[in-house]
């Protein structure tokens, strides 16, 4: 099973075009790279990050601040949905460029909780759009469940995933904590769409934690993912609050594939 870490976990601590180095040099040989601001979505910029590539990384997906455009998407205005188009397909090219297979994918925002039942049918046409030009840059849209979105629950990621053959998912573990489930739940919801796993810790009190800080039990997530059959890659997402020195990140990274090969032992 792939581990790697994700760009995200350097953010304020190194620009993102410094990112592939530092993993290199922590041992790490597969990423997601997370583009974090308008100008990181630009052409120019993609290509210029992607010639840092030599192949000893490998760039399983992108990830782009999806508050700035991704409920958009999903606006009633055509305009709204148009201009936020634009910005879907750079960061699809950008994950053409640097090799990645998939888009991590947060989707509309549900900041409200809205009562009201969920017409999935609506997302999922949408969705089915979305992915056809997402695999024009060969690029497969993961949506994740993110606990501040639309799809925060098991059973509307299960529904989805139903709804529209043409996504996959990302399962996050915080996320899932936050939202008030085992994130194993979710993994049965999605069965095999899991193509991603986002891990972070979280503590006692309910703050995140580079993982093997905190109280989830990722030997135990890497058993579950063994005995269903399923390889995601398991990428570390940091926050730069829950570490001070790169050291960190690369001891908790090292746990983390330890968990794994013990779980696949057991």
């Amino acid at each position: 099973m792939k581990t790697g870490i994700s760009t995200a976990s350097f953010f304020t601590k190194l620009p993102t075009e410094s990112c592939f180095a530092a993993l290199k040099e922590m041992g790490v040989d597969t990423t997601e790279v997370f583009l974090s601001t308008y100008s990181e979505y630009e052409k120019g910029f993609a290509d210029a990050l992607g010639s840092r590539l030599d192949g000893s990384l490998k760039v399983h997906s992108v990830h782009s601040l999806s508050s700035q455009f991704e409920g958009e998407l999903f606006s009633p205005s055509n305009r709204v949905r148009d201009d936020a188009e634009q910005l879907f397909r750079k960061v699809c090219y950008a994950g053409n460029v640097l090799g990645a297979k998939y888009y991590t994918f947060h989707g509309p925002l549900d900041l409200k909780r809205s009562s009201q039942a969920t017409d999935i049918s609506v997302y999922a046409e949408r969705f089915a759009y979305l992915a056809d030009v997402a695999k024009t840059y060969g690029i497969i849209i993961a949506v994740e469940n993110v606990h501040y979105c639309k799809f925060a629950s098991p059973e509307l990621m299960r529904d989805l995933m139903r709804a529209c053959p043409a996504l996959c998912a990302t399962i996050d573990i915080k996320h899932s904590i936050f939202s008030g489930y085992d994130p194993i739940k979710y993994i049965d919801a999605v069965e095999d769409r899991l193509v991603t796993v986002h891990v972070t810790d979280v503590t006692k009190d309910d703050t995140t934690a580079l993982p093997g800080n905190g109280r989830y039990d990722f030997e135990r997530l890497f058993r579950e993912l063994y005995k269903r059959g399923l390889e995601p890659a398991v990428i570390v997402e940091a926050y730069a609050r829950d570490f001070h020195y790169l050291e960190e990140l690369k001891t908790s990274y090292d746990r983390l594939r330890a968990f794994a090969e013990e779980a696949k032992r057991s």
